[in-house]
């Protein structure tokens, strides 16, 4: 007649569970099939384990804590440790682990059922990055709507202004009592509407996803310089210090002047505003614009504000994304600026500086 410990021993082999027991020192004591198949190894092998060698470093003060915090008041302990198989890849496993108590309530053994959850993390992770695309398709959505009908309404005061400048600048031309400076004025600001003019056409390809290619070659010192001339007024008024270096014989880089005056208006402009808040006496910005020989250029952005915290890294680059107080940005300025600096074939980066601040680095290649 067949023995009841035989039959316990067959059902606990038949399991798919993985099951488990060890001592309070660590020692494994018992393990089944599905363990041993999980772990690659034989029972011989794991029976010389502790239970602690089959933890990552990472997780093993955690787990251990847990597992021996496990008392008659606090019988059962849920863990989720990590396991790198010998094929390389990470597998993910839950166990639950149970005290056996003596009549003392001293904890004389340990004992643990898990599963494999390997395919569930990782339909979750896939899910998870589903989620994040399709709220970032959304956003993209709603700034093309939202932005096509802002270029819409900026044209309709443009075009108006552009006609009474016009209309000013023929009155001046046939008086001969207009005081030269009024027709400079004149002059300057019709430039500027033929520059807003710019911004919003280059606004539309941008909210139209078409600058995958960029066209042109642009030195990117001289565009910082004249990006710099049109704010250094507002830059000194907020009594913020600006240390502009560009090197000497930059290569051209692949791109129109106006999207990189755009690309640094709004870097500055980011950083501007970072230091409203930062309670620093001194307020400065630095702006470095070097070369790696004659294939890459670097334009670096850096103030010495509070910074942002580093896990936003990614997401500043993102439509509406702002870590300003809400509703004073529309969280733009970054995202127009990636794109540009993509369609140039370059790439960015956010970071904070060791000793503080926000640091942006743009890295582009020299135009072929």
């Amino acid at each position: 007649m067949t023995s009841s410990n035989s039959i316990y021993q067959a059902v606990v082999e038949e399991q798919t569970e993985f099951i488990r027991r060890f001592r309070p020192d660590g020692r494994l004591t018992f393990v089944n099939s599905a363990l041993c198949r999980f772990y690659g190894k034989t029972a011989e092998e794991l029976l010389q384990y502790n239970f602690v060698d089959l933890l990552s470093e990472e997780e093993r003060d955690s787990i251990v804590e847990q597992v021996y915090s496990i008392s008659p008041d606090n019988p059962e302990i849920i863990t989720e440790p990590s396991y790198r198989g010998a094929d390389g890849r990470m597998h993910f496993v839950q166990y639950v682990t149970k005290g056996i108590f003596d009549e003392h309530g001293n904890v004389i053994e340990y004992q643990s059922v898990g599963r494999d959850m390997t395919a569930q993390r990782q339909a979750e992770a896939t899910l998870a990055e589903a989620r994040i695309a399709m709220e970032k398709a959304s956003r993209v959505t709603t700034l093309a709507v939202i932005g096509g009908g802002i270029a819409h309404e900026i044209n309709q005061p443009l075009n108006a202004i552009r006609i009474l400048t016009a209309s000013a600048q023929l009155l001046a031309e046939r008086s001969k009592t207009v005081d030269a400076d009024l027709n400079r004025v004149l002059k300057d600001i019709a430039a500027q509407v033929d520059r807003i003019d710019s911004i919003v056409n280059h606004l539309r390809e941008h909210l139209r996803q078409n600058q995958s290619t960029a066209s042109g070659r642009c030195d990117l010192g001289s565009a910082v310089q004249s990006a710099l001339s049109l704010i250094n007024a507002q830059i000194a008024a907020k009594g913020i210090r600006l240390e502009v270096k560009i090197a000497s014989e930059l290569p051209k880089v692949s791109g129109t002047a106006i999207r990189f005056e755009e690309l640094v208006a709004n870097l500055v402009a980011n950083a501007m505003q970072a230091l409203e808040g930062s309670g620093r006496e001194q307020k400065t910005i630095w702006i470095d614009v070097t070369a790696s020989g004659n294939d890459e250029v670097t334009l670096t952005v850096l103030d010495n504000g509070t910074g942002f915290k580093q896990e936003l890294a990614e997401k500043v680059f993102e439509p509406f994304f702002s870590t300003k107080p809400s509703g004073s940005s529309m969280g733009l300025g970054l995202s127009i600026v990636q794109t540009i600096v993509q369609a140039a074939g370059g790439s960015i980066t956010a970071s904070n500086h060791e000793q503080g601040g926000a640091l942006i680095t743009v890295t582009l290649p020299a135009a072929g």
